[in-house]
């Protein structure tokens, strides 16, 4: 499990189609099968430990939660931040207050392809 802050100063700035302070952060390429999904979870929300299938993003887009792994205790996230989970990482999710988020997973996603770092 790897966290990641997606942060402004990272973007890039758009001024194409006469945009005007737009700044975008590319989040990866990949040219093969990817399922994006939105999560959310009310207050106590859980997604239960389990192994993940394949490489798997989890971008926070409102509130803050947690994560862990079976090798690691809780760690904080909330929005702007991104957990990046390897294929078969047993981990959990929990959001005391609530949490929205985006999942994108691919078997062909790694830590090195992302964009916003």
């Amino acid at each position: 499990m790897k966290i990641l802050d997606i942060k402004r100063a990272n973007a890039i700035r758009v001024d194409k189609f006469d945009s005007l302070d737009f700044y975008i952060n590319r989040i990866t390429n990949i040219n093969s099968k990817v399922m994006i999904n939105i999560a959310n979870l009310d207050s106590n929300g859980v997604i239960g430990s389990h192994k993940a299938p394949v490489n798997q993003l989890l971008i926070v887009t409102n509130g803050e939660g947690k994560v862990r792994t079976n090798m690691t205790d809780f760690i904080p996230i909330s929005i702007n931040q991104a957990v990046f989970f390897n294929a078969g990482e047993v981990h959990e999710t929990r959001s005391d207050t609530g949490m929205v988020a985006i999942i994108i997973e691919s078997p062909d996603l790694n830590y090195d392809s992302l964009l916003i770092e």
